[in-house]
């Protein structure tokens, strides 16, 4: 059976009160839809979640909020780690790790490992740098202060400043620590002009991450499965960051999702703790990366991400336009021969 973790990034980007309304997911007098949902999904299931909570928030939103979501999460049998986005830290604006020294990566580091102590008193096991913006300097310092896992190497993601790569889908060894890289598939190739590639997030399109699991399991290799999915997944936020609705359609995709890899065969959910008896293989490499298959299935996903991400990614928005006009073209360039055929 392959291991199966599921991972959420603790975090508010937005707002009055981000930590009120992305990540408890606050959507009505006594409705939330953030990490206590997300609990309530994982706990019918007995899965534990390991959250990424985004310790700078401290500076930004205050001590008592994340003390609090932490704590939340930990009575609540779940694991947390630490995730950063340093432009939260104090005179800090750079968004990544790797924009900064060692000495500053450090400092804002180390910051973050002693509020985590502070609030748990325990120290953290697993870290994830915010938009996965770490580079070795990152790794070489969470290695220094006796963390025993990353999960910050996203290959293929231009945010991810670690180059060399360590791990490209199988855990790797690097020091002390275990890297365990997101979970990708390549999604898309068009020759050899661009290819694409995507992570398991658990409110993608239900059918196509059921394909790409599937994939994995029937794999020979040793990967952990790392799922990913936000704080604020199950709620629309973006335009009302203040008054969010629920994403029934999320929803019901992560529940779906989950459902299916506890009925599996195939899977089993592991904990933060079962981490230490991961098979850990001495190499790793892309052609360990799932790819899938089929001409139509590519192009379906590939246009259907698109789709669902045109609201904030221009180019996604241009890409629908152009596809668009492109299948214009083609039944109006069909409709002219089919006249000319039929002497019209």
């Amino acid at each position: 059976m392959k291991n199966v973790i599921l991972t959420i990034d603790t975090e508010g980007p937005r707002g009055s009160d981000p930590v009120l309304y992305q990540i408890w997911g606050k959507t009505g007098e006594n409705a939330y839809y953030g990490i206590p949902k997300i609990i309530e999904i994982c706990d019918r299931y007995g899965v534990k979640g390991l959250f990424f909570v985004d310790i700078p928030e401290i500076w930004d939103f205050g001590y008592e909020k994340i003390r609090d979501v932490i704590l939340y999460i930990r009575q609540k049998g779940h694991d947390v780690g630490v995730h950063v986005h340093p432009h939260h830290m104090p005179g800090a604006t750079r968004h990544f790790l790797f924009d900064y020294t060692r000495e500053e990566q450090r400092e804002i580091i180390e910051k973050c490992t002693k509020k985590y102590v502070e609030i748990t008193g325990e120290y953290p096991k697993s870290f994830r740098a915010g938009k996965y913006g770490a580079n070795r300097d990152t790794l070489d310092i969470i290695h220094e202060l006796g963390y025993q896992y990353d999960f910050s190497e996203f290959y293929s993601q231009k945010w991810c400043g670690i180059s060399p790569e360590i791990a490209y889908v199988l855990p790797q060894r690097y020091k002390s620590l275990i890297e365990f890289p997101v979970t990708i598939f390549r999604s898309f190739k068009l020759g050899k002009i661009y290819q694409r590639y995507d992570k398991l997030e658990v409110t993608n399109h239900v059918r196509e991450m059921k394909y790409i699991l599937d994939l994995y399991g029937d794999s020979p290799n040793q990967e952990v499965i790392i799922l990913f999915l936000h704080s604020f997944s199950l709620i629309h936020f973006l335009e009302t960051p203040d008054a969010p609705a629920v994403n029934e359609r999320n929803q019901k995709r992560f529940e779906e999702i989950i459902r299916y890899i506890f009925e599996s065969e195939k899977f089993r959910f592991i904990t933060e703790k079962d981490l230490a008896e991961s098979v850990v293989p001495k190499t790793d490499d892309e052609t360990n990366i799932i790819r899938t298959k089929g001409f139509f299935r590519q192009w379906f996903y590939f246009l259907y991400r698109a789709y669902e991400i045109r609201k904030t990614n221009k180019k996604a928005e241009l890409l629908l336009i152009m596809a668009i006009l492109a299948v214009i073209a083609f039944f109006a360039g069909l409709a002219v021969i089919v006249k000319c055929l039929l002497g019209g």
